[in-house]
């Protein structure tokens, strides 16, 4: 039993479509923590702003959705956003259960180094592809992240 595990597997895991893309994840991940901690950022705190930049005001459970952040984590994840100006939060007025998140004039003034900052993530990132690889490559990760998506 042992021996026919070994063989149909002699090159093991690295072999394998997943493992190379858990190392780019891996790699591509803390080139964002650096570049996003230059702004004072924290991975995840970019899609935050982006959704509230792209949707105005929202409240915590659209803010989560739109941003990809469990609801769960949002309050955590905005109390720094908060903290250093880049939010405000507020009670919804047809609603006191429900608080509402805005972008501040602050990080209004962020927004275009940030959109420099992932297009400079974006280059490094593909930096070994030509232009009609790029393109391929992009197509592809989205029929990836398809498949991954969980079906309701």
């Amino acid at each position: 039993m042992t021996t026919s595990i070994n063989n149909s597997r002699r090159s093991g895991l690295r072999a394998d479509t997943s493992f190379r893309l858990s190392q780019v994840s891996r790699l591509h991940r803390k080139r964002a923590t650096e570049l996003l901690a230059e702004l004072g950022l924290h991975l995840g705190q970019e899609m935050i702003l982006e959704a509230l930049w792209n949707f105005g005001d929202l409240s915590q459970t659209e803010l989560a959705e739109q941003s990809g952040v469990r609801k769960s984590t949002m309050t955590v994840a905005l109390k720094p956003l908060e903290h250093c100006g880049l939010i405000e939060r507020s009670c919804d007025p047809n609603d006191r259960r429900v608080m509402r998140v805005a972008a501040t004039s602050k990080s209004q003034k962020l927004r275009q180094e940030l959109y420099d900052t992932w297009d400079r993530l974006n280059r490094e990132t593909t930096q070994n592809l030509n232009d009609e690889e790029r393109r391929t490559f992009d197509r592809l990760l989205k029929k990836v992240r398809l498949g991954l998506t969980p079906k309701r």
